[in-house]
């Protein structure tokens, strides 16, 4: 055993949750770690990258801690070189297997790497799950997929570069199966441990051919030897004589053989042992499309450059180019909306509500200014979805051919025109690149709009839509530049979107349109790019995600306040680390918490606490007593939290709701701050004749006809005119869907006939308070909310039923 590698147990460093058995297979663990040839290098990164990194947070409100441990079993395992060598092993196989699978390659590497030793019982896969399961998290920051990406890069740029035909997919991202990796480290180890004079069968060189799973193969023999094997076409293969000396700092070399004609694509090894005397290996490619793992945010954007095949020649300096332009253009034009303001099959096309506001504030604005009269001059803006520019920058910069670019000092010259009109895309699009035109369209990029043959300039703008909506997204996070992604380029395209509403959104702002996109999209895309697997990401009604060694949640669902005007509502904390629920004693780790309301179902919901009243004032816009708590309790495998909310009446505190907190999202995306007006803030404003009726009722046996009303009270736990502002734009297949009818959302009473729009406006009254604020927008569906800050409320009333919103925060 090499010095320092000690297989005695250092029971002062166990894990005081470690049981016997659990350290026992630790101990079996390092002894592996002990026998295999991995560089000194590598076990340095993981010193760095997967042990060092101990900081915790915990969320207010609710008892979740987000961290690692420095006494966890990971630390543990890795406090001998021993350990730090089994867990760099664990980090590479777990890019390309399933947990499951990669232990049962440890328990056959066991197996047979320790089997000379004696005294080992046999390991099983099952003992070895707990252990992998707990350290799994910290290995997936390993960093080894970085290393993976460069390969491909590599390994697809030279292949373009010599128009060789396995240029033509699209990714080189495939995965040997679990026996190759096998054979491959007993192989290794063996190579490194040299001629033993025992006469032992050892080879003296490895040979690896394979297709598109070489990318992850060099990485692997870079991880194992901190050194480069060279990669070479099979019509390169050195002569016979030069097989012993593969670069001869590692022994070891791999042949790019792609598949033709549909043929079974196959990874082989061969075990050199003299010169006329070899061992072949045959095997299959895994069943994974790609491989996983985390990678840095500038090896991201190289992959999906790569990807694109805009990495060379002129389309890279188109896109180098058009970038900063199109990102500009997005951050200014692109709105937020949910449910049937953004169906898929409108690609991007905003509701009236969303397109008119702003041409119609013009409008009046200049009536105002022609005739004096300031009776309608209410100064609104929307609620900010993206960061400030300074923060999108830091996201720019990490692109490939922006990195000195920022969008604060565009040639303005250029700003009016299209993407693909600036002089290096344009020249991209000509006859002239015609040819260079032909190679990047043959990694055959799927278009997600209904044509049959789409143009160049249709692919690149979607290209370019896809870049500008993962800067965005990445600039979302605090800190980017530290965040780890998922290497899919193609995020925008999973399954957890089917067609995405920001990249039609996107492509239709590049055509000089109004373009309006599903707020919903940019979390789910950010919890992806994350680490979170695409399945899990099709839900909804995620609060905080918690994949991949990172946990993700987003910042307004904690706040207590609204975001101020050029702060982003959209904004996402994170943390590395995994997230734990409950005290010491009773510690359970969760991978998500999902928001609840038990508001889902409209017709159940109260409808007397409606009310028309005859002035707004201070004086009848307090609530009453309304306490606000949020709450969190396991269910099943995801924990559970929602705003609970409780009213006083009679003397006593009742339940009356909870509410999912993630849902102030949906209203804030399609939402209006009033920011003032011409007017006291606290003027009040005297409204027709009151009524006070149940609202689920006729409206009284007087056959006096009622007066106009414009307005009706709604206390801000109600969520029942947002699912009537909800129907109105749903869909048929929308409402079946959530399991609802037409008749449960329709109202009913006196508010019946005032339903068309501009009609009543529901006026949430929350009296200043900023926690009432957040709790009043959190609703289960999204609306158009108009949210007073400091504008008289008359002028409040007027703005709404002007423009078509039928809810007001007051």
């Amino acid at each position: 055993m090499a010095p320092g590698l000690s297989d005695k147990r250092d029971d002062a460093a166990i894990p005081p949750y470690c049981d016997e058995a659990l350290v026992d297979v630790t101990t079996t663990c390092k002894e592996l770690g002990c026998v295999l040839g991995i560089c000194d290098e590598t076990s340095d990164k993981i010193s760095r990258r997967v042990l060092s990194d101990n900081v915790s947070t915990s969320i207010p409100g609710i008892d979740v801690t987000i961290g690692f441990s420095e006494r966890d079993v990971a630390c543990f395992l890795g406090n001998t070189l021993g350990g730090r060598k089994f867990i760099a092993l664990y980090s590479a196989l777990a890019t390309a297997f399933d947990p499951p699978e990669c232990a049962a390659v440890l328990a056959v590497l066991i197996g047979h790497l320790l089997a000379q030793k004696g005294g080992h019982e046999m390991m099983t896969a099952e003992r070895l799950s707990p252990l992998l399961s707990q350290i799994d998290e910290r290995c997936q920051l390993s960093g080894f997929s970085n290393r993976t990406v460069s390969y491909e890069i590599k390994i697809a740029g030279e292949l373009r570069a010599r128009g060789h035909e396995a240029g033509s997919p699209s990714r080189l991202a495939k995965t040997p199966v679990v026996e190759a990796v096998a054979r491959l480290v007993e192989l290794l180890v063996l190579l490194q441990a040299g001629d033993s004079g025992n006469g032992d069968r050892r080879p003296k060189a490895i040979k690896i051919r394979a297709g598109r799973c070489a990318p992850w193969i060099a990485a692997f023999l870079h991880w194992w030897l901190g050194k480069a094997s060279p990669i070479y076409l099979q019509e390169d293969e050195p002569p016979r004589w030069k097989a012993f000396n593969l670069h001869e700092d590692t022994g070891v070399g791999i042949e790019l053989v792609f598949s033709t004609d549909n043929t079974r694509e196959s990874v082989g090894i061969r075990a050199l042992y003299a010169l006329t005397e070899w061992e072949d290996f045959e095997f299959d490619l895994g069943q994974r499309e790609r491989y996983a793992g985390l990678i840095c945010v500038d090896t991201y954007f190289r992959l999906m450059l790569n990807a694109f095949r805009l990495n060379q020649g002129q389309a890279k300096e188109a896109a180098g180019e058009a970038i900063p332009y199109a990102l500009r253009e997005v951050r200014k034009g692109l709105k937020m909306c949910s449910g049937g303001c953004v169906s898929r099959d409108r690609w991007g096309a905003p509701c009236e509500i969303i397109a008119g506001i702003v041409d119609r504030q013009f409008q009046l604005r200049q009536q105002h200014e022609s005739s004096g009269n300031d009776r309608l001059a209410v100064t609104s803006v929307p609620f900010e979805p993206f960061p400030e520019r300074p923060d999108i920058n830091k996201v720019l910069r990490l692109v490939e051919g922006c990195e000195g670019k920022h969008m604060q000092d565009l040639t303005r010259k250029m700003l009016g025109r299209a993407v693909y009109q600036h002089p290096q895309a344009r020249a991209f699009l000509s006859k002239r690149y015609a040819a260079e035109r032909a190679e990047w369209k043959a990694m055959s990029f799927a278009t997600q709009f209904p044509v049959t043959e789409p143009s160049d300039t249709t692919i690149f703008l979607e290209q370019m839509a896809h870049i500008v909506a993962t800067i965005l997204a990445v600039s979302l996070f605090h800190d980017p530049e530290r965040l780890l992604l998922t290497p899919d380029p193609f995020v925008w395209k999973g399954p957890a979107l089917r067609r995405s509403t920001v990249i039609s959104a996107i492509f239709k702002l590049f055509s000089k349109k109004k373009a309006c996109c599903d707020v919903t999209e940019w979390h789910r895309v950010c919890r992806i790019l994350a680490g979170e697997p695409q399945e899990d990401a099709e839900a909804q009604d995620t609060t905080i995600s918690c994949y991949a060694g990172q946990a993700v949640w987003p910042d307004i669902v904690f706040a207590r306040n609204l975001p101020k005007v050029e702060d982003s509502y959209l904004r996402l904390s994170w943390c590395r680390g995994a997230l734990v629920y409950g005290g010491s004693g009773t510690q359970t780790q969760y991978h998500r918490v999902i928001g609840v309301d038990s508001r889902t179902q409209p017709d159940r919901l109260s409808r007397d606490r409606f009310k028309f009243p005859t002035r707004l004032g201070a004086s009848n816009l307090c609530t009453g007593k309304t306490r606000l708590k949020l709450v969190a309790a396991p269910h099943g495998q995801v924990l559970e939290c929602a705003l609970r909310i409780r009213v006083r009446e009679n003397g006593s505190w009742f339940v009356i709701g909870y509410a999912d907190p993630s849902g102030i999202l949906k209203s804030l995306a399609p939402a209006e701050r009033l920011v003032r007006c011409a007017h006291q803030a606290d003027a009040a404003f005297d409204l027709p004749q009151p009524r006070e009726v149940d609202a689920g009722t006729d409206a009284g046996e007087s056959s006096a006809p009622a007066p106009a009303r414009e307005v009706y009270l709604c206390h801000p736990e109600n969520a029942l005119p947002w699912w009537w502002d909800w129907a109105a734009r749903a869909t048929d297949v929308e409402v079946a869907e959530k399991d609802l009818t037409r008749d449960e959302l329709t109202p009913s009473g006196p508010l019946r006939e005032s339903r068309g729009r501009p009609g009543l406006v529901a006026v949430v009254p929350v009296a200043g308070d900023e926690g009432l604020r957040l709790a009043s927008l959190a609703k289960p569906v999204g609306a158009h909310v108009a949210v007073r800050e400091a504008a008289c409320a008359e002028c409040c009333v007027r703005f709404c039923r002007e423009f078509g919103f039928d809810i007001l925060v007051l």
